[in-house]
């Protein structure tokens, strides 16, 4: 309890000092064009006092290897159950004063994971067996307030960030919705196993993160780090069932878990090309922990994911109010996890609305 008030103490002065700093109002000897049109390389980690920022993105990703345990590469379209990955993001953001920002941002994804065939054989008998799992839906909402250093950026930037995802999204799992199909005797069939899940978490996050910046005329160095970790456990359910025929009978039973705590670390190199075009080239490290999964009354810990990205991309600024980021992700390393590539293209809409 110390240290929390301790930094509560703290970020009150720091916020009063910045208000203070800001209440000489350096925007009053920019124009708006000016702020708008900024390059990366002359730009501060916040926005600007006064400006709004809308950011849509859509992610698409091609799930077609993973890693094992041991860090080894697996072809997912080997084992017949490769998949794609849609995610819609959506982020608002608005400058309070030059060094306060506030955020909020939230996503809708949709995944089918459809695993292997497998069929057991017993003299002519066979019986086939397919499974997907399909998350689909909203994810839960995240609000933040972050701080910069209070003076006008020249080349060199600070700034943290503090936040909370609040549990709004469905989280728990919608009942199977199982089928039989090529059904010509009761031991020659084809059982067709799908499972409906959520994308929310059921339990609040507490994010943390910290981000620097450092510019030597066009190249810049930005180094970022983000901490979560979830405020307790979880309740959801767990589905069984009982199979006569064709007809499937459905039961849930109740269920804990704890969400995984996070850490994520990326750095990135920038080359002003052009005014409007900023290039760079990226990378970051995602690694999990402390999470587990209640089966049966035990508790069993989740398995560590560790994961290691590239991320080449650009930034393009097609019109004062409008630019657009795009970037591609290349999995070199990880553990635990799956390895899609992906491209995220982000349309970011800028403007100053109460503007005098």
């Amino acid at each position: 309890m110390r240290i929390f008030f301790r930094l509560a103490v703290i970020s009150c002065c720091f916020i009063l000092f910045c208000l203070q700093a800001n209440s000489q109002d350096q925007t009053k000897t920019r124009d708006k064009y000016t702020l708008l049109t900024m390059a990366y390389n002359q730009r501060p980690l916040l926005l600007y006092k006064g400006q709004l920022q809308l950011n849509a993105s859509y992610r698409f990703a091609a799930r077609t290897k993973s890693f094992d345990s041991d860090g080894n590469m697996i072809s997912l379209k080997d084992k017949g159950s490769a998949s794609m990955i849609h995610t819609w993001i959506y982020e608002l953001k608005y400058g309070i004063t030059d060094f306060i920002e506030l955020g909020i941002d939230s996503y809708w994804m949709k995944n089918g994971i459809r695993s292997e065939s497998a069929s057991i054989l017993s003299g002519s008998n066979i019986i086939t067996t397919n499974r997907l799992d399909e998350f689909k839906g909203s994810g839960d909402l995240t609000i933040s307030a972050a701080l910069r250093f209070p003076f006008e950026y020249k080349f060199f930037d600070f700034m943290v960030k503090g936040g909370l995802t609040l549990p709004v999204a469905e989280y728990k799992p919608r009942q199977p919705a199982h089928t039989i199909t090529d059904y010509s005797s009761p031991e020659n069939f084809t059982v067709n196993y799908m499972f409906n899940n959520r994308n929310g978490t059921g339990v609040a996050y507490a994010n943390l993160s910290a981000a620097g910046k450092i510019t030597f005329s066009r190249i810049s160095l930005e180094a970022r780090g983000l901490y979560r970790f979830p405020a307790g456990e979880s309740e959801s359910i767990r589905w069984s069932w009982t199979r006569y025929g064709s007809t499937f009978t459905y039961y849930n039973s109740p269920c804990s878990l704890l969400p995984d705590r996070s850490l994520t670390v990326n750095g990135s190199v920038h080359y002003q090309a052009a005014g409007w075009l900023d290039l760079f080239l990226g990378t970051y490290y995602y690694k999990t922990s402390d999470g587990w999964t209640e089966f049966s009354g035990l508790k069993y810990a989740n398995p560590e994911i560790m994961l290691t990205t590239l991320e080449p991309g650009f930034e393009l600024q097609i019109a004062p109010s409008l630019t657009i980021y795009q970037y591609a992700g290349f999995q070199l390393a990880g553990r635990n996890s799956d390895a899609p590539f992906y491209l995220l293209t982000t349309l970011s809409f800028n403007m100053f609305p109460f503007w005098k």
